[in-house]
């Protein structure tokens, strides 16, 4: 596939988004989205939306990673990651790491070394992340055909280990899914952002565009409930969307929103940029793991 460095070419998101499947995918990946989000109050004070969703990459990156020279998962390397990537304060990345051991999605393992402090991914953890990617697999289908091979290789611990080492080798040399997308990136900062966005979304009739023209329902506290924050963080959500151009109150009602031009062109391109980036490591990934044959050529999709 065209990129610019790691990160996908302005032309081939395009190419994507003039897909005619396209607004089919984005309403099945948002749908997900939605779906598999963990409305949990704890979490919710530890972490963002972006933190908690790139600290499990991360740790299951730094893992894959030791078996090719690099530190490893243990408590330092994951507060050292934490603090390159600004995604949260050693405080917090401590209090991150304990709440996933207690939940059982890592384990602490010996080491002859007193002073390291090893962890290792459980299979709930790895499990976690293929149900997730496959989801999102799933979606790009309509789109990216080759994504059924990706789906299906996620059985594969070689394709999964090298899948998370690409996806975490190009996040780490700087590529971001909203770079495309700025005016999302508060979305991304908050609690629950993201989902309530994509919950808005979902809020079109299926025989209409996705994201949809027309106003959709708006409920404070049904959104509230729903991802467990608070009526106040919902509003401010919401006001700040509105100052940005993204979103309009009303059009049927205060009860009522409508995603404005500029927050459906925001959404479009994220997802595209997403769908390429996780296209292109699967390429990688598919391939290293000597499942050529299984192989549909996303590139020559996406340039016809």
């Amino acid at each position: 596939m065209p990129t610019t460095g790691m990160t996908p070419s302005p032309d081939a998101v395009m190419r994507l988004r003039r897909q005619p499947g396209f607004a089919q995918a984005m309403r099945a990946s948002t749908d997900a989205a939605v779906r598999l989000y963990r409305a949990d109050r704890i979490l919710n004070a530890l972490l963002s939306d972006r933190g908690r969703a790139l600290m499990p990459l991360v740790a299951l990156y730094l893992h894959f990673a030791e078996q090719h020279g690099e530190p490893g998962l243990t408590v330092g390397a994951m507060k050292e990651m934490c603090a390159r990537l600004d995604l949260c304060s050693a405080g917090r990345c401590e209090a991150m790491l304990a709440l996933m051991r207690a939940t059982g999605l890592l384990a602490s393992t010996p080491h002859l070394d007193r002073r390291r402090r090893p962890l290792v991914p459980t299979d709930k953890l790895i499990a976690l992340h293929c149900d997730r990617w496959g989801v999102q697999f799933d979606a790009m289908t309509a789109v990216v055909p080759a994504a059924a091979a990706y789906g299906a290789a996620l059985n594969d611990p070689s394709f999964v280990k090298t899948f998370v080492l690409e996806l975490g080798r190009r996040f780490i040399a700087g590529l971001r899914v909203l770079d495309g997308s700025p005016e999302l990136e508060p979305f991304a900062e908050r609690t629950a952002g993201m989902v309530i966005l994509f919950s808005l979304a979902q809020g079109g009739r299926a025989d209409q565009p996705f994201p949809p023209v027309d106003a959709v329902p708006l409920s404070i506290n049904g959104l509230a409930t729903r991802f467990s924050v608070s009526r106040k963080h919902v509003l401010s959500l919401i006001r700040d969307a509105e100052d940005k151009g993204l979103l309009a109150r009303g059009g049927a009602g205060n009860d009522a929103v409508t995603i404005l031009p500029r927050g459906r062109e925001a959404i479009a391109q994220m997802l595209a940029t997403m769908f390429l980036y996780m296209a292109e490591c699967a390429e990688v990934a598919l391939q290293a793991a000597g499942r050529k044959e299984s192989v549909i050529d996303a590139a020559a999709i996406l340039s016809a």
